[in-house]
């Protein structure tokens, strides 16, 4: 069982945490040309650590952006209802780690804070950090979709 705990930390831990979500709060930034709120940042593990939530959003176009991906998710031919109701009490489950991604992303210098709590991502930072396997950079694409 210890080793089941430790291969699960190791997929999703804060680190990677941090990395998807300066991948979405850039992705914002890009579309909007301003800075994500942070509470954002909540929902975005949630759904990145959902391999069928992830498919999703990368089957989808990058200039589609959050509200066509919840609609596109929600409808009949789709059928993923279940899934996107299941993000707010994922996101409660997720709080710690988010929390302790943030705190890594900003030791990392992979983006700020500011004191609006707002985030700026570090671009540079963020492209400079590179992803071993596809699988990684499968999910870094889809959390920069979302945040469009």
């Amino acid at each position: 069982m210890e080793n089941l705990v430790k291969e699960f930390y190791n997929i999703q831990n804060p680190a990677l945490s941090a990395y998807l979500l300066s991948r979405f709060s850039l992705g914002y930034m890009e579309e909007n040309q301003d800075m994500a709120p942070m509470p954002l940042l909540f929902i975005v593990l949630p759904m990145m650590y959902k391999k069928e939530i992830v498919d999703f959003i990368a089957s989808t176009q990058k200039k589609s952006g959050l509200r066509f991906f919840a609609d596109k998710f929600t409808e009949k031919k789709n059928s993923n209802k279940d899934l996107i109701l299941q993000i707010q009490n994922t996101s409660q489950r997720y709080k710690v780690m988010t929390l302790e991604a943030i705190g890594i992303g900003m030791s990392g210098k992979l983006f700020e804070i500011q004191k609006d709590a707002y985030v700026l991502p570090l671009e540079d930072n963020i492209s400079s950090f590179k992803t071993k396997s596809k699988e990684l950079e499968k999910m870094g694409k889809a959390a920069e979709k979302l945040g469009i």
